[in-house]
């Protein structure tokens, strides 16, 4: 039977490289991916080589197993999907400039991919709150609880701001780590 590992570890979307550089080296080191759940990463024991990992982000823009016979045919295995991310490797002797994102110009277009499905999310979660705190205010005031609810609603506005502020600040680090791979992927 194999020998089986699991190991829990948070990388958000923007973190795709160190994730990449994370599962190669466990892989050197004798533990091949083979599922995501969450933060936890199953590895099973495998001999010790020199592999390449790569994750490619596809938000649903082409059928799933027309994608994955895409790199197939490139030689990359897939191994796993999580969140639109799709995880493949390959030997690192047969990665030399045949990786995924080989030049700038796809690396600027999987950045430019992730930056959108960001937006969206950020811009979603800012009309939901919105429209809480606008739901909350007319109930406070129909039940005339008016003293007690401007409290309420300055309070929920300020948590909401708050909670907003700290989500988005997430957002704006991932925005800039991914500026700057652009910017770099260019020089």
């Amino acid at each position: 039977m194999l020998e089986m590992k699991t190991i829990k570890k948070k990388f958000y979307i923007a973190d795709f490289e160190e994730e990449q550089e994370f599962l190669s080296s466990l892989h050197n080191a004798g533990w091949r991916l083979t599922d995501i759940k969450g933060k936890r990463y199953s590895f099973e024991k495998c001999d010790k080589e020199a592999v390449i990992y790569q994750i490619d982000f596809n938000p649903k823009e082409q059928r799933k197993s027309e994608y994955v016979q895409l790199f197939i045919d490139f030689g990359w295995k897939f191994i796993t999907e999580k969140d639109d991310r799709f995880y493949f490797s390959k030997p690192g002797l047969q990665c030399s400039e045949d990786q995924i994102f080989s030049d700038h110009e796809t690396k600027m277009v999987m950045c430019r991919k992730i930056i959108k499905r960001k937006l969206a999310q950020l811009i979603t979660l800012s009309v939901i709150s919105i429209i809480i705190s606008c739901v909350l205010a007319f109930n406070m005031f129909h039940y005339s609880l008016f003293p007690l609810g401007i409290i309420f609603i300055v309070s929920l506005i300020w948590l909401g701001a708050l909670i907003l502020t700290l989500y988005s600040t997430k957002y704006l680090t991932g925005f800039f780590k991914l500026k700057k791979i652009m910017d770099k992927s260019v020089n």
